[in-house]
């Protein structure tokens, strides 16, 4: 049962956070762009711009937010019993699913899946891999889900709607990551503003959407939203070309559709209800 997301009870609304999330952000990438700084600072700032975020949500949180409020935010962080047992297979394998099956329908069209190891960078120690895994956990997932999810998506629901207060968050999502595609070797400078940026931004929209999805069934779970986002990250399709962006993006829109046509029963379900 999908449990209703409670009063979000913090003043500083919702473009108060965005802009103080562009605001960290953008300064940190921006003196990376327009500063000589030495090579051994950039993946550093590259990690600490990424935490815009988590930094202004947690700013605001302190800021406005009573006692309970800190308590709650705090929990929603670290407590593992707010997900619920049965979500964590979910959590853990929507996006290997996605993976899996895009690149099973892929193979129909000539496409051909990646062995195992492309999805840690084809990194075969152990070792060299829990590395890799937890630098991906700090920069997006810790990095972000304190206030994407922890923060403004409650408001967001609230004063939207589930699915336009999605999109918006989405929309914010793909602004934010945009100076990130003028810097040289990041993934989004990699994508270019071709084809593969209209895709990774239409899976951005569509992230968002299973998101709400996952952490409106989950009590409001950052850690939930964190260890989606990992999942997210580690069962990314690469270096595809218009093909394979196609057939994954209609994967994840079909999806979309399916969670978007939940909400709207359900909504139906409730008005019948009312008007009993």
């Amino acid at each position: 049962m999908e449990k209703p997301t409670i009063q979000h009870t913090l003043p500083s609304g919702i473009w108060g956070f965005f802009a103080l999330s562009f605001i960290f952000s953008w300064i940190v990438w921006g003196a990376m762009l327009a500063l000589p700084l030495p090579d051994d600072l950039m993946f550093p700032l590259l990690i600490l711009g990424a935490f815009g975020p988590t930094v202004a949500a947690i700013y605001l949180v302190y800021r406005y937010g009573n006692a309970a409020a800190k308590k709650d935010f705090w929990s929603r962080v670290i407590s593992v019993k707010r997900i619920g047992w049965l979500w964590y297979p979910a959590i853990l394998l929507i996006f290997p699913a996605i993976y899996l099956l895009g690149y099973f329908i892929y193979t129909f069209f000539g496409g051909e899946q990646p062995p195992v190891a492309s999805l840690f960078s084809g990194l075969d120690s152990a070792s060299a891999i829990l590395m890799f895994t937890f630098v991906m956990l700090v920069a997006g997932p810790v990095s972000e889900e304190l206030g994407w999810r922890g923060y403004v998506l409650d408001p967001l629901q609230q004063k939207y709607g589930k699915d336009l207060g999605s999109f918006i968050l989405g929309m914010f999502w793909i602004l934010w990551h945009l100076p990130l595609f003028f810097i040289e070797g990041t993934s989004q400078h990699a994508k270019g503003f071709g084809f593969q940026f209209w895709s990774w931004s239409f899976q951005l929209i569509t992230l968002s959407f299973i998101f709400t999805w996952v952490y409106n069934h989950t009590n409001r779970s950052i850690l939930g939203a964190i260890l989606l986002h990992l999942m997210a990250n580690l069962a990314y399709p690469t270096n595809l070309e218009p093909t394979g962006e196609l057939v994954f993006t209609a994967v994840r829109a079909l999806i979309v559709l399916v969670i978007v046509l939940a909400w709207r029963q359900k909504e139906s379900v409730k008005e019948e209800l009312v008007m009993v």
